[in-house]
């Protein structure tokens, strides 16, 4: 229940937030891209608010509310003890806590692995200042939510100068992400991180702008994407490494140095990449290749027995063939369903409206571009490197979710990317870039 004196708290917060960056966009008034920043951090508030009611008086129940008790808990022993609350903060584990703890840690209920013991401890700081008032967590998360998002739009305004509306729409306007990326979930951070490190890769590769301080975050928050969600990074590293092999040949000026030397550094990424993959997997038990094919199938068994919003691939084989014959079904579940007539309720239906729009988009790219979209990326190097991702991961979460209310959330990291690279797309083709 949300109390008359959480929604005080909230407003005393948002007045002090607001005004804070009402001051810092004026601040920057002779930049046009910030006539936008206030809209950006109202939608996302906007997100967080409905994403806190929803998940108060409608699921009742989920992940979101066992962070928040894990995060007071916290919360509850920093007061009472700080020298105990460190010692929790350092723990690793989530498990086998020294005897004069468990008078905090035997009212976790949830927690029990290391990403969501990590994810207790990582917004336990929220759960202190905001009074442990979930709705003004979710308020602090949708600050993080934006400062995400404003990243990602930076990028996006600069690829399309003419089009900064149609940058700020795929970013904070896609109404699935609005709700599931701006609320008190890993998802709201890991959205975050990753967009700040594309941020980061565009304008320290692409624009040659690097700045020490881009490193410094970079490695904070890969650090924390990769701990929440390890396969998020592991989809993501072979665009790291395309965007490192295109910054290397854009400098080659000779075609004869090109010509032998681009094999050699292609090589080169593809090896890293290699050693890399493999070295994260096994960093990460959770997503070990051990533990892989069991995991599968425990989501397909677990999402399916859910009801209402699941849905299949069909008979699946888990080898290495069967599993790709899924891979056009899995990407088809991810960006376009579920259909209109799959929609059981209100969540799912906003879903099936917004992959209606979405397949009605890339028909239309698809028409437009006679079949040959990729041919009107040619110079964007990042777009291309970025592709890759969208296909990993698309392919990753439509296989393993089995459900369209998890699907939604868990495809958030290429949903901007992939409406952005067909709007620049359309607009390259009808020459208005």
């Amino acid at each position: 229940m949300i109390t008359w004196v959480d929604w005080g708290i909230w407003l005393v917060y948002f007045a002090v937030i607001f005004t804070v960056l009402w001051f810092y966009r004026s601040s920057k008034s002779e930049n046009d891209l910030y006539k936008w920043f206030l809209k950006g951090f109202l939608i996302k508030v906007f997100g967080s608010v409905a994403f806190a009611l929803i998940f108060v008086y409608y699921y009742k129940f989920g992940d979101s509310f066992e962070y928040w008790k894990g995060a007071v808990m916290l919360s509850k022993a920093f007061l009472e003890s700080p020298s105990d609350y460190f010692e929790l903060l350092f723990h690793e584990s989530s498990t086998n806590f020294p005897g004069h703890l468990r008078q905090y840690t035997d009212s976790l209920a949830y927690s029990d692995t290391a990403e969501e013991w990590f994810m207790v401890k990582l917004i336990s700081p929220l759960a202190l200042i905001s009074f442990n008032s979930y709705l003004v967590i979710n308020l602090l998360m949708s600050i993080v939510s934006f400062w995400g998002g404003w990243k990602l739009f930076k990028v996006f305004s600069n690829i399309l100068p003419k089009h900064k509306n149609l940058a700020f729409y795929t970013v904070f306007l896609i109404p699935s992400m609005v709700f599931w990326g701006s609320g008190l979930m890993k998802d709201t951070l890991t959205l975050s991180g990753i967009n700040y490190l594309i941020y980061v890769l565009y304008f320290s590769l692409i624009n040659q702008q690097f700045k020490p301080i881009y490193l410094f975050w970079a490695i904070v928050w890969f650090y924390i994407t990769f701990t929440l969600k390890s396969y998020i990074i592991l989809a993501f590293l072979p665009s790291i490494l395309l965007t490192l092999f295109f910054s290397y040949k854009s400098k080659i000026i000779s075609p004869i140095i090109r010509f032998v030397s681009v094999p050699i550094i292609l090589i080169v990424f593809i090896s890293i990449g290699f050693v890399s993959l493999k070295s994260l997997s096994e960093s990460s038990e959770k997503y070990s290749a051990e533990q892989l094919e069991w995991k599968v199938k425990g989501f397909h068994s677990w999402h399916t027995s859910l009801g209402g919003s699941a849905y299949n691939l069909g008979n699946v084989e888990y080898t290495p063939i069967g599993v790709i014959k899924k891979i056009p079904a899995a990407l088809n579940v991810t960006f376009f369903r579920p259909y209109i007539w799959e929609a059981r309720n209100p969540v799912v239906m906003l879903g099936a409206i917004e992959s209606t729009i979405l397949l009605v988009l890339f028909i239309v790219v698809l028409f437009k571009t006679k079949l040959k979209p990729l041919s009107y990326l040619k110079n964007q190097h990042l777009l291309k490197a970025l592709i890759l991702y969208i296909l990993i991961f698309g392919f990753a979460v439509g296989f393993t979710s089995y459900n369209f209310g998890a699907l939604g959330r868990y495809k958030m990291p290429v949903m901007s990317l992939f409406v952005f690279i067909l709007t620049y797309i359309y607009n390259k083709q009808s020459k208005s870039i």
